[in-house]
């Protein structure tokens, strides 16, 4: 079988392809080819869009199927076009096209997850006469901001939220079991820490065995066919187990999260994504385990004009803040946040996944992906450090890639 052509798409000064909504794309298409080829056609298609899918059993031992899909982006470009019925015949040897685009500015950001994705790629076809098209993919980033000073009701007011639990038995009725969980704010950007401070009161006569403080993301898929449904998949980015508190007795609880790098809160999509706190006591002897949850909104723009108590309680402790060997990158035309110092990290956890649809063409091959998300670096005031380097980690990284080569390449194959 004759070899196929080489393509590869790189993104200009963007060696990861991450973007901003509402920011220009511009980059480039190398194709490679060893031999004379008959096209109708090549085109580049840049989409983004969402997607959903999950299956349900029931008892009656039916198993129905839940998707859904909105599309966000769709710009397509031929490089080359046959006129008429007849093919174009490519000469051998190497071809540069250019491309670029502007994304939208309400484009969600990227996110993949169990059941459904929001998912940007840059796909080269081509259309061949009477036989399959072949294509080439990769994906891209789109981070869209979330201005923290911009969400109502304000998120730099301190919370505190109680839950009060009392026992039976029989026709008595415990003391109560309070729990109070108090955060300095409930805006925070990936970088800064959480304070969590837990004051539990035990007035019963039961013992509380442990309690667990969690930071979590929830993110719900909505379905619109067959109907409209939910699926729910709640992760734990960090936790902490401490010790319990005995009957009668009292104890309080001050933990410190680090916000990892992960995708906005959002809730305007069939792909929502919110994030809380969670404080839960395990208590002997019964199988239900009081719960406090303070919800949070992580975004892109840190909250400003903070007071003393919560520049302190959020700061990233030098000796524990961790940097990817990611070149930094300021786009100066961007929002506010950019302008202190980041990197372009992928979720702690995540795994890349496999790009191709079942439903397209045979391919010369597609990337690996993850998404990748800012994280932001702070100085010892919770100040941006524009000409400080990353604080040092506790394993070697390699050095810096600069932000030249291509994003993909793929491989000929017969």
């Amino acid at each position: 079988m004759a070899p196929s052509p080489v393509c590869t798409i790189s993104f200009d000064d963007n060696f990861h392809g991450v973007f901003f909504a509402g920011q220009k794309v511009t980059g480039t298409v190398d194709v490679v080819l060893p031999k004379t080829k008959k096209v109708k056609g090549v085109v580049l298609k840049i989409t983004g869009l969402a997607c959903v899918l999950w299956t349900e059993s029931y008892g009656t031992g039916t198993t129905m199927q839940f998707h859904g899909r909105e599309d966000f982006l769709t710009h397509t470009v031929d490089f080359v076009r046959s006129e008429t019925d007849d093919p174009i015949v490519m000469a051998p040897g190497r071809q540069v096209y250019k491309f670029g685009l502007k994304l939208p500015t309400t484009s969600p950001t990227s996110f993949e997850g169990d059941y459904g994705y929001i998912r940007y790629t840059a796909r080269v076809i081509f259309e061949r006469p009477w036989k399959f098209d072949l294509s080439y993919k990769i994906a891209f980033t789109v981070v869209n901001q979330l201005n923290l000073n911009a969400v109502t009701p304000p998120l730099n007011v301190a919370v505190a939220q109680e839950h009060i639990k009392r026992f039976f038995c029989g026709p008595c009725r415990s003391d109560p079991l309070a729990i109070n969980v108090m955060l300095p704010m409930t805006g925070y950007v990936p970088g800064q820490f959480i304070l969590v401070q837990v004051d539990v009161s035990n007035g019963s006569s039961k013992r509380i065995t442990e309690v667990k403080l969690k930071l979590r993301r929830q993110v719900q898929y909505h379905s619109k066919t067959p109907y409209e449904q939910i699926k729910s998949v709640y992760t734990t980015l960090a936790k902490y187990q401490c010790s319990g508190v005995d009957a009668k007795g009292s104890a309080g609880y001050e933990r410190r999260f680090l916000v990892p790098a992960e995708p906005p809160t959002r809730n305007d999509t069939i792909i929502r994504i919110e994030y809380f706190v969670e404080v839960t006591t395990k208590v002997l002897g019964m199988a239900y385990s009081p719960q406090v949850r303070v919800p949070i909104t992580i975004g892109t723009v840190p909250l400003l004009n903070l007071n003393r108590t919560q520049q302190r309680a959020s700061i990233v402790e030098p000796h524990i803040t961790t940097a990817s060997s990611l070149p930094r990158k300021i786009f100066h035309n961007s929002a506010q946040s950019l302008a202190i110092p980041h990197t372009f990290e992928i979720s702690s956890g995540r795994r890349d996944v496999n790009i191709e649809d079942d439903d397209e063409s045979p391919t010369m091959g597609t990337v690996p992906f993850s998404p990748r998300y800012p994280m932001f670096h702070f100085d010892m005031d919770n100040k941006p450090a524009p000409h400080a380097k990353p604080a040092p980690t506790h394993t070697t990284t390699p050095k810096p890639v600069e932000p030249t080569a291509a994003v993909g390449r793929s491989p000929a194959v017969d």
